[in-house]
């Protein structure tokens, strides 16, 4: 019995034995399968962190210019990668290439993030989408600038477990090094920055990248792209509020009835005639359209579209001057001749004699009126014009003495205060007219010598300067392909500036959708309608309303119901435009 006990004492301590070891084993497989999930973790947190700053970056002003303020304000623009491992972006290189280098975590001012293995993060970035060192306006932009908005597809492309195309970005955990991978620790050595040593199945030449749904032996890159329909998802807004604040003033202050022309300017045709015939066209083929009151901004800078009719220039003498016979129209003691025959469609250019040597020369200041048509006035955004804008010269040539409140118009008493009135018209012109009294005809310096020559030059308004400080970015990345523009036809040029819900009044515009904070939706003057990207997959620049706006917008676009639009307010596969209220 002694060795039976011994035998069944010994197969317990064998039982056991095994019992352990199964349960060690387990336990180590466990405690493998839980690294290796943690590591995994790791690695895809810090690549989300990185992913949301860049898209952080994309559409805030303020981190663009963290480590970058010699540069302008980009919505959409993302840092380049940083080439040489020193944390800050490189943008050299070729300007035609999409890039990759590691992230560059010191210019979006965030943690050194690093995988699971240690290693920093890499980063490809498409080239439309770079952040240059573009020079801040009025100074002309750097060669290689990109022009980025709605439109701007990503040129790169993962293949693989996780396919995507139209990325804009795409971040790496590279893991260990692989056995054909060669990681030197000196950031001087070439090896030390080749995407090679750190990334598998790169194609340098097409930027495709792959992705693997589990790291391998021989491939262990974790990815993580950033969509173009991602990174415009959180940039849109940041433009809609852009143009609410940098592009709605200047068109109320062009259409103020006081200072500005006293209406809307008629749109320009969504598609124009000639190629192309869409919102792709050159911003010098934006020309409104006279009757037109819904398309696109007429932002068109051609130099030969506002232009003054020669013909209809004149200068009359008008009572309000001081001398002999002044308020005596026309006196030949006070005006001698106007010649106005130096002007051309550019520029008025109108030479006065008044020379008068009579015993009080000196206090004969003729009041002039100043007439003329800007033809294509109400159908562009031509600069309203400011009694300060008509500049004279003595006879000598040389410029006026300048008083701030009167310009080169005469300040003396009694008061006559200089006056401009410009009034945009039904027939797309525009009238303008300076009233004012000219300086005393004693010789120079002390006056004209009797002779003046006035100049009043045509500018555009600076919505439609790509290097203005306020609405540069906005014209320079072309955001105003996106932007659609309308208005009610009481408010365009000989509307009667009134609009309301009953006949004969010209009917208001509606939005529906809109923020709390408006009152009324049904008395609106003029809307912008900010398109956003195409939610139907459709390739863009297109003449198609159907490829820009949704719903009740696309509607008003077509003519089904003119004067009805709809702000944002559901599901953004549905409906992504965004109604920027210019008045009220």
């Amino acid at each position: 019995m002694p060795g039976q006990r011994g035998f069944a004492l010994i197969a317990l301590l064998s039982l056991a034995a095994l019992i352990a070891a199964f349960l060690i084993a387990s336990a180590l497989n466990l405690t493998s399968a839980g690294i290796s999930n943690e590591r995994e973790q790791r690695s895809m947190n810090a690549l989300r962190q990185a992913k949301a700053a860049l898209i952080a970056y994309a559409a805030s002003e303020q981190w663009q210019l963290y480590k970058t303020p010699s540069t302008y304000f980009q919505p959409g623009a993302l840092p380049c990668p940083d080439q040489d491992d020193d944390g800050d972006a490189d943008c050299f290189g070729s300007n035609t290439a999409s890039m990759i280098g590691r992230v560059p975590f010191k210019t979006l001012g965030i943690d050194d993030l690093r995988d699971a293995s240690g290693e920093r993060l890499w980063y490809a970035l498409s080239h439309d989408f770079r952040k240059m060192q573009c020079s801040i306006p009025p100074s002309p932009p750097i060669i290689g600038c990109t022009t980025i908005n709605s439109d701007t597809l990503g040129q790169l492309t993962v293949t693989g477990t996780a396919p995507a195309s139209n990325v804009v970005a795409v971040l790496f955990a590279p893991g260990v090094a692989l056995s054909t991978q060669n990681r030197p620790s000196d950031p001087t050595d070439p090896a030390h920055n080749s995407p090679s040593n750190y990334l598998e199945g790169f194609d340098p030449v097409n930027y495709v990248f792959t992705s693997n749904a589990l790291p391998s032996d021989t491939f262990n890159d974790r990815v993580l792209v950033i969509t173009q329909a991602e990174l415009m998802a959180a940039v849109e807004p940041v433009v809609a509020a852009r143009i609410q604040r940098d592009i709605k003033p200047y068109i109320q202050a062009w259409s103020d009835p006081i200072t500005g022309w006293g209406a809307y300017p008629f749109a320009a045709p969504f598609a124009a005639g000639g190629p192309p015939a869409n919102p792709g066209r050159a911003q010098a083929e934006y020309k409104g359209a006279t009757g037109q009151t819904n398309g696109l901004l007429p932002i068109t800078t051609d130099p030969n579209w506002a232009r003054w009719q020669t013909s209809s220039i004149s200068i009359t003498q008008i009572p309000g001057g001081t001398g002999t016979g002044a308020n005596v129209p026309p006196d030949p003691t006070t005006i001698h001749s106007i010649d106005c025959s130096a002007s051309t469609t550019s520029q008025i250019s109108c030479l006065i004699d008044y020379t008068d040597f009579s015993p009080s020369a000196g206090d004969n200041r003729p009041a002039i009126k100043l007439q003329a048509t800007l033809l294509n006035a109400a159908v562009s955004f031509p600069t309203a014009f400011k009694f300060a804008d008509a500049s004279m010269t003595d006879k000598n040539g040389d410029p006026l003495s300048t008083d701030p409140a009167f310009g080169n118009w005469s300040p003396t008493s009694p008061t006559f205060s200089p006056t401009t009135s410009n009034t945009a018209l039904a027939d797309g012109t525009g009238l303008v007219v300076f009233t004012g009294r000219l300086q005393n005809p004693a010789n120079p310096p002390s006056g004209t010598g009797g002779r003046v020559t006035i100049t009043v030059p045509v500018s555009f308004h600076p919505i439609t300067n790509s290097t203005d400080p306020n609405s540069g970015w906005f014209i320079a990345n072309q955001w105003y392909r996106q932007t659609y523009f309308a208005v009610s036809p009481g408010y365009v040029p000989g509307g009667g500036n009134s609009c309301g819900p009953l006949p004969p009044a010209p009917p208001c515009l509606r939005v529906n959708n809109l923020p709390s904070s408006y009152a009324t939706s049904n008395d609106k003057q003029a809307i912008l309608v900010f398109a956003g990207r195409a939610l139907n997959g459709t390739p863009r620049p297109s003449g198609l309303f159907a490829n820009y706006l949704e719903n009740a917008n696309l509607s008003a676009a077509q003519g089904t119901t003119p004067y009805v639009y709809e702000h944002r307010a559901g599901v953004p596969t549905s409906i992504n435009d965004r109604v920027v209220v210019v008045s009220p």
